[in-house]
């Protein structure tokens, strides 16, 4: 607005050709500081000339109106003219230090502004950010503990009363409600572990009682097994008790005639010791053995054993004595002394091991070593062990027990009564005789009786 107050105030200066004028005009402006330049050119056959200037600065004449901008200044030119007739230019050049400076002094403000504005806007940020956090992470910090310790009696603080607040308290209430299962949930299942030990007492006690009725039922059954199986046995030996009471009464009337026939050849042959040795054997057999038809008919009627103690040694070498065949047939004994001597009935006895010796000798076709063996069961110190081993054929397994059997033979000229009656015998002692070991080298019968210091 200045430039053309000027302008209109030097038109009439170029107008009247007033140099002096113009010239005060353009000093006038010496007065602004801002002022550095300013020169007004006059219109002169179309040609500009310099007609005043500000402290005799000249520059080029502008050409047109304008402006002109600077690092430092600002150049303005205008167009003097009259009547639309162009009488000059007038060109003034302003300095920009003011403008730089505060310019300068703007952007500094604007600079601090924005720092003490972006200063409050972090802080606000953190405070905002810290409200916000603090709840979540106390609820973090609780749900950690709660956790770890297994206490769901543990709270979280309410630190705010924001939507962060409610959701503390409801996390509160949920725990709450939490901790009012959970404890219902222990005393349930406390009262389950109670019902549960109780009722697996009340088991136990049923299962001990069953195993117990279980176990009485077995050995009532196996009992049963066993009074039949004797039951049976029994009564096949009582209808060969029958059988042999009539094989008896028959055998006796031959035997007379033989006692008879020994004392006629005593008679006959008194001087001849050799026979009278042998009719000696013929007489004391044919005894002996109508004193065993007596005692096994005796049994067969129940009547008691007749036990005395007596030398196992002895009476094993004698039967082995009676029962021997070939002169390839030994006998080995290893009578212990604690076993030397044993309640029993001698004369059944005899007839137990004569029965065993055959048996024995027959088993053993080529001939071998028959061992007999006594001693105290080192487990069971109230049995005696005797044990027959023979070198023969052995017996299949499958026929352990079988061969104990009346009338079970497996011999083609047999008749299944002497194991039988061995079984039988020993049994009336209190003992027993069962198959040890059988194999293709021979065979171990093992009896087990009572010791001599038990009383019989």
């Amino acid at each position: 607005m200045q430039v053309n107050a000027y302008r209109d105030t030097l038109a009439p200066t170029l107008l009247f050709d007033d140099s002096i004028t113009a010239n005060e005009i353009i000093t006038s402006l010496s007065y602004n500081p801002l002022i550095s330049k300013a020169s007004v050119w006059k219109l002169s056959k179309e040609k500009p000339i310099l007609f005043a200037s500000l402290n005799n600065n000249s520059s080029s004449p502008p050409l047109e109106a304008g402006k002109t901008w600077e690092e430092k200044s600002l150049t303005i030119d205008a167009v003097i003219a009259s009547n639309s007739n162009i009488l000059g230019y007038l060109s003034i050049t302003r300095s920009l230090e003011d403008l730089i400076t505060k310019k300068d002094q703007f952007i500094g403000f604007g600079l601090l502004s924005w720092t003490l504005i972006i200063m409050v806007i972090v802080l606000i940020t953190l405070w905002y950010q810290s409200s916000l956090t603090r709840p979540i992470q106390e609820l973090m910090k609780v749900s950690e503990r709660i956790s770890l310790e297994k206490n769901y009696n543990i709270r979280a603080k309410e630190v705010s009363q924001d939507e962060f607040g409610r959701l503390t308290k409801i996390f509160n209430q949920m725990m709450d409600s939490l901790n009012y299962s959970d404890q219902k949930l222990r005393n349930y299942n406390s009262e389950m572990e109670t019902q549960v030990k109780l009722r697996t007492e009340e088991l136990s006690t049923t299962n001990c009682k069953l195993l117990e009725e279980m176990r009485l039922k077995e050995k009532t059954h196996t009992e049963l097994l066993q009074t039949r199986e004797r039951l049976n046995r029994q009564e096949k030996l009582a209808s060969v008790g029958q059988v042999s009471s009539n094989i008896a009464h028959e055998l006796r009337n031959p035997m007379a005639a033989m006692r008879n026939s020994v004392y006629f050849l005593r008679k006959r042959s008194s001087k001849d010791e050799k026979i009278q040795q042998h009719l000696d054997l013929i007489d004391n057999e044919l005894s002996q053995s109508d004193e065993v038809i007596v005692r096994l008919l005796e049994l067969t009627k129940g009547r008691k054993l007749k036990l005395a103690k007596t030398n196992l040694k002895k009476l094993i070498s004698d039967t082995f004595y009676i029962s021997k065949i070939s002169g390839n047939t030994f006998l080995e004994m290893n009578i212990q002394k604690e076993a030397s001597f044993v309640t029993i009935d001698s004369l059944l006895f005899r007839q137990i091991f004569t029965n065993l010796m055959t048996n024995a000798i027959q088993a053993m076709t080529q001939g071998g070593v028959i061992q007999v063996k006594a001693a105290l069961n080192q487990s069971n110190k109230g049995e005696i062990h005797i044990r027959f081993i023979d070198s023969g054929a052995g017996i299949a397994k499958d026929k352990w027990n079988k061969i104990f059997d009346p009338l079970y033979t497996g011999k083609d000229d047999g008749i299944g009564l002497g194991l039988a009656l061995c079984k039988d015998l020993i049994e009336r002692h209190g003992g027993t005789i069962i198959v040890e070991f059988s194999s293709s080298n021979g065979t171990a019968f093992l009896i087990t009786l009572p010791s001599p210091t038990i009383s019989t």
